[in-house]
């Protein structure tokens, strides 16, 4: 039986129609390397003709879709009402604060993709969301205790929502620190709180954070 240690969920459908026919699909491994090669042969066997990666604050949302020539993209696309030409689409926004925006690059999507294979390794490599699965257990905790010995990797984040994500991806919180201004009399003002976050898995770690990976259209 698979290890269900990492999960990844993500929207699928067999249907031209996409906005009404997905399904939500869960699929699991024991490392994030053996979670991305079962993504992929799932999608390879079932040959889907829309899905997406569910979405975070640190991959964004992610679409793949094929279009017949005639399929016209939900308004949220901004391209206005005219179908896609045949082939495979990709279609990305970044998440801030739980809302989907244009990233500030102001790329242009949606995207052409080669062909339906190219469009399942780029989501495997940049919009695959590896998450604790059920049989999740942490290598850095022993006896109920955090040992800051075994994380592999540290990172800091500010944004709660990114936080939220980050946890769901493995990571630890392990300090807090804070930034603001130093007033006259030595105080410190319009503080804000960092959290420093640790990760026992170095490559789960560099699968997040690469900068191929941290929220990017490529």
């Amino acid at each position: 039986m698979t290890s269900r240690r990492w999960e990844a969920r993500f929207i699928m459908s067999q249907e031209q129609n996409f906005h009404t026919h997905t399904h939500i699909i869960r699929l699991y491994g024991a490392t994030v390397e053996e979670l991305r090669q079962t993504v992929s042969t799932y999608l390879t066997e079932k040959r889907p003709l829309y899905f997406d990666n569910y979405g975070d604050h640190i991959a964004g949302y992610k679409i793949y879709v094929y279009s017949d020539g005639k399929i016209i993209p939900p308004i949220t696309w901004d391209i206005g009402p005219k179908a896609l030409s045949e082939g495979w689409w990709y279609y990305g926004r970044r998440l801030v604060s739980g809302h989907a925006v244009i990233d500030e690059d102001g790329l242009p999507t949606p995207v052409p993709l080669a062909n339906f294979e190219f469009a399942v390794e780029n989501f495997v490599t940049y919009a695959l969301i590896p998450r604790k699965g059920p049989d999740y257990q942490s290598q850095a905790i022993v006896e109920n205790q955090l040992q800051l010995p075994l994380l592999e990797s540290i990172r800091r984040e500010a944004e709660e929502y990114s936080l939220n994500d980050l946890l769901q991806r493995g990571w630890h919180i392990v300090a807090l620190e804070y930034k603001g201004e130093v007033s006259g009399m030595g105080e410190l003002t319009q503080r804000k709180a960092i959290f420093v976050l640790g990760h026992p898995d170095l490559h789960a770690a560099l699968y997040t954070l690469g900068p191929d990976y941290y929220y990017r259209y490529w």
